[in-house]
């Protein structure tokens, strides 16, 4: 019966982990994708993906070792009915073995505490050879042109040295803590034997009684050593939650974004999509609320307004947010006139990318405004800005998906048809060059465009 009903427990309780989890993940890199840019300005790619990956990964480890096998939950139960049953053997054993167990336990306990910083410190090494490798292979091309290729292995031999020394310490630490659980394990059959065998001597306890003590005994002192082990994983949890907490916290939504990713979702929602459902939180006061809110409104007539008034910066002042003391514009007026091409010029750093980048609203500006026939962009929501917002970067980004899907991305609706993905691509005179691929418009193009050339990467 046992076995039937560990596996039975077993599954249930891994097939709920694994529905948080994956909740937990994507709402976690929902809250990352609305962050203001200066967050990812602040943080590496390495971290960030650490973060949803071997932080979170740990933790669902760390429940599953917890759940499987005899720890967490299990091993409470066993050392409760276990003492209980001891109780009955011996009311006169029972105490002082509980009494020897708890203090031992608790140093045990203390000790693991002092390990906090060690899985810090490894959870932070692993991140960093992560952000290493990023960095390495989506650059790969300025390395090769550069020669870097040795500064890249000292670099990543220097991250793997540092996540091998914390490793070697962790070790150390989880080899003591198993030698202080077996210390604790001889300590308590020893004072056992001790005590027992004088109450037999002086036949306050008989032969049998004394056998099944010994018996349940292992059994405590087993799962004793399994409460010590849960104390041990939540270690590496607590861990990796402050590592999570450290990154999320402090942060600052970026509400107009956010609120148009909200209404988007919310229709994606109506439709029963399984994947956007996972963004919302069914334990919110309000039905279907969602984490992204803001006060902004829409308007109704962007589009009307963009293709018909004019782009004014007035009295702009502006300042990176990681580099607050260093002014790079200052009471700029600039007008860009409707139906006219501006080009700007300017020396290196006098503030050319970073208008662009105003313009595309990636920051706000400090003071003053920008407006589009009069209006300011601030009272739009960012998702409809960007409908209305093409930007063509030197360097063409391209995602690991399909040639069409990649067309499909700089469109408004995520269900594009086939026949707007091919007038587009005719627009940009790529269609020609598509068709020729192996899968024509299916053909995957690899991570960045890897598997296309430069030309080829430019025209979608």
């Amino acid at each position: 019966m046992e076995p039937l009903l560990t596996v039975i427990f077993v599954v249930n309780m891994n097939t709920v982990w694994e529905k948080v989890m994956s909740t937990l993940r994507a709402q976690i890199f929902g809250r990352i994708l609305i962050q203001k840019v200066e967050f990812f300005d602040k943080y590496k790619v390495g971290e960030l993906t650490g973060l949803l990956t071997s932080d979170l990964g740990s933790l669902k480890d760390i429940v599953s070792e917890n759940v499987s096998r005899d720890r967490g939950f299990r091993a409470l139960s066993e050392v409760i009915g276990t003492i209980f049953i001891l109780f009955s053997l011996s009311p006169q054993l029972a105490p002082l073995l509980g009494i020897l167990m708890l203090t031992v336990s608790v140093s045990v306990a203390v000790y693991k505490r002092s390990t906090f910083p060690v899985f810090k410190a490894h959870g932070l090494a692993q991140a960093s050879i992560a952000d290493c490798v990023s960095e390495t292979f989506s650059a790969i091309r300025t390395v090769r042109s550069f020669g870097g290729e040795k500064r890249q292995m000292f670099t990543f031999a220097k991250q793997v040295l540092s996540f091998q020394s914390s490793g070697i310490k962790l070790g150390t630490f989880k080899s003591f803590n198993e030698s202080m659980t077996r210390v604790a394990v001889y300590i308590s059959l020893i004072s056992l034997y001790c005590l027992g065998g004088n109450k037999v001597k002086a036949g306050e306890l008989s032969v049998g009684a004394m056998a099944s003590f010994i018996g349940y005994t292992f059994t405590l002192t087993f799962a004793v050593q399994g409460l010590v082990n849960t104390f041990g994983d939540l270690r590496g949890a607590f861990a990796a939650v402050d590592r999570i907490n450290s990154v999320l916290s402090g942060v600052q939504v970026d509400d107009s974004l956010a609120y148009g990713l909200e209404r988007e979702l919310r229709q994606q929602k109506a439709v029963d999509d399984e994947k956007y459902k996972l963004f919302f939180s069914n334990s919110s006061t309000e039905k279907n609320q969602m984490h992204y809110m803001s006060a902004l409104k829409t308007s109704s007539n962007l589009f009307s307004l963009a293709w018909s008034g004019d782009v004014c910066l007035e009295d702009v002042y502006f300042s990176y947010p990681l580099r607050p003391d260093v002014e790079i514009l200052r009471g700029l007026n600039l007008k860009l006139n409707c139906g006219t091409v501006t080009a700007l010029v300017g020396s290196s750093g006098a503030g050319k990318s970073t208008i662009v980048q105003l313009l595309a609203r990636f920051y706000e500006p400090a003071r003053g405004c920008i407006t589009v026939a009069g209006e300011d962009v601030r009272t739009f929501d960012k998702s409809e800005w960007a409908r209305v917002v093409s930007i063509v970067n030197q360097e063409p980004v391209l995602f690991s998906v399909s040639v069409g899907e990649n067309i499909a991305y700089g469109l408004p609706d995520e269900n594009v048809s086939k026949e707007d993905v091919i007038k587009a691509a005719k627009a940009a005179n790529a269609h020609d060059f598509i068709i020729s691929l192996p899968q024509g418009y299916d053909t995957l193009v690899g991570e960045r465009g890897g598997l296309l050339s430069g030309g080829q990467r430019e025209s979608p």
